[in-house]
């Protein structure tokens, strides 16, 4: 079997061109970044995004790369530092987390060498997929401890690997030999952060970094590719050496060179996205679709509610689910969330404004809503890893209301999928508390129709005040 380092570098070199792409390839690839590139702009809501664009504004650099949002060109790794802030600052980005780290250095890269956006949608499309099939083994360490045990490792990271496929990408861009891009690959992944999920979960209050410190991880991507195209060196092996990468980021014996190439060429991964309709964690959607379907039906005011019991997964990233003190808080509370849908606050950036997080109806609805883990829940993700079942039931006028559901709005499943027009209209939403109407519009028809685009110039300038 060929090495992991060189497969994935063949496949690179492979598929840098755009005409060889599958048309649903690029066609997945517009839509994420339609998701995305408008999700960041929502992002200037959150205090994790604007300070983001201090730090930016900090570091400077050559005038390379837009800053989303406010506008400004700064170097790209610096760029692509803010521009992931952002993307990950209301937590609403597409499941696995490869957006907030593969699309903010790819992007940076683009922009500043000028690319086309056949240029630009082909080398995203091997850095997600890249970053895909890293995610797809190492993440089931995760998914297989909450099933088991009901918690998550004590040692895990959460996306850290996708640094490695946003720096194949960045190579690609920036035309690195097959040698540079070994090497811009084995160092990224000496950059990659540490495997500390757990011990940001248990944190209280739940700190800015989150999961991944994203703006690193796409910041060392570019940085990585860059410094491989001067001559600097890694260990182009280190993803199939015995002390390297897996050894060190994988604690648990699921590593399989096996899984990670199989079909590679044949068969893309990327394209899976599990889509965020909500500004929160994935793990709450589902309860927060079952609660708004109830309220549809019977139109429940907030007062004739006496309790609300969501029955869904173990969840262990907030250990009190009623401490909301910032709003990555926020992002992890259940009762929160379902708060907020109560009081018709429109999901997106309003979530996280502080006029919802001191909201007094909201705070004491919170205490009306109890989380529990559903038996069910593992034994249909055994049968299908797509499900995110939850059960939720809503006492009000004497009586008991159920709704229950095996998938989540957004999920890569048929009848689940977000539609162009739902992303659109989320795109809008976002966008909306900077970016002017004409400006919108005219970045939802950039990104449509990219492979269109001699470079990202009109695009970052539409995407920016």
């Amino acid at each position: 079997m060929k090495k992991v380092s060189d497969a994935f570098v063949d496949f690179a070199l492979d598929y840098k061109d755009y005409d060889r792409l599958p048309p649903e390839i690029a066609n997945e690839t517009k839509r994420i970044l339609l998701n995305s590139l408008g999700i960041a702009v929502g992002g200037l809501a959150s205090d994790k995004g604007k300070i983001g664009i201090e730090m930016a504004r900090k570091m400077g650099g050559v005038p390379e790369s837009t800053l989303i949002g406010v506008g400004g060109k700064f170097s790209a790794p610096v760029a692509a530092f803010a521009n992931a802030e952002l993307l990950n600052g209301l937590d609403m980005d597409a499941l696995p987390h490869i957006p907030p780290i593969v699309i903010p250095a790819i992007l940076a890269v683009a922009e500043a060498r000028k690319a086309t956006g056949k240029e630009f949608i082909a080398a995203l499309s091997v850095g997600q997929e890249l970053a895909r099939r890293l995610s797809k083994v190492l993440l089931s360490i995760m998914t297989a401890s909450i099933m088991k045990y009901g918690k998550t490792p004590d040692i895990f990271g959460n996306s850290n690997e996708h640094i490695i496929g946003a720096a194949v990408g960045c190579g690609l861009l920036m035309g690195l030999s097959r040698e540079q891009l070994l090497h811009a690959l084995g160092i990224s992944a000496y950059y990659c952060s540490l495997p500390v999920c757990r011990d940001w979960e248990a944190t209280i209050p739940k700190s800015m970094v989150k999961y991944v410190p994203v703006s690193w991880m796409a910041q060392g991507a570019v940085q990585a590719a860059e410094i491989a195209g001067l001559g600097y060196t890694g260990n182009p092996d280190t993803l199939d050496s015995e002390f390297g990468f897996p050894a060190i980021y994988c604690r648990e014996p699921v590593w399989s060179p096996e899984k990670v190439l199989d079909k590679l060429g044949e068969e893309w991964f990327f394209t899976s996205y599990h889509y965020k309709p909500y500004p929160c964690c994935r793990f709450l959607h589902s309860s927060i679709d079952c609660f708004y379907r109830l309220m549809e039906k019977h139109q429940f005011s907030p007062a004739e509610i006496e309790r609300v019991d969501c029955h869904t997964s173990a969840f262990v990233a907030h250990p009190d689910q009623y401490a909301v003190n910032n709003q990555v808080d926020a992002q992890f509370s259940g009762p929160y969330c379902i708060a907020l849908a109560a009081h018709n606050y429109k999901p997106g950036p309003a979530w996280q404004d502080k006029a919802a997080l001191t909201d007094p109806a909201v705070q004491a609805f919170m205490r009306k809503v109890t989380m529990h883990v559903a038996p069910e829940y593992s034994e249909k993700r055994k049968k299908d890893m797509n499900t995110w079942y939850a059960r939720v039931e809503i006492t009000a006028r004497g009586q008991t209301f159920v709704e229950e559901t095996d998938f989540s709005w957004g999920s890569n499943v048929d009848g689940y999928r977000l539609t162009e027009e739902e992303q659109k209209a989320q795109f809008r939403t976002c966008a909306a508390i900077v970016l002017p109407d004409d400006k919108i519009e005219r970045a939802i028809g950039l990104i449509l129709h990219l492979e269109d685009q001699p470079s990202l110039e009109e695009l970052m300038s539409c995407l920016s005040l």
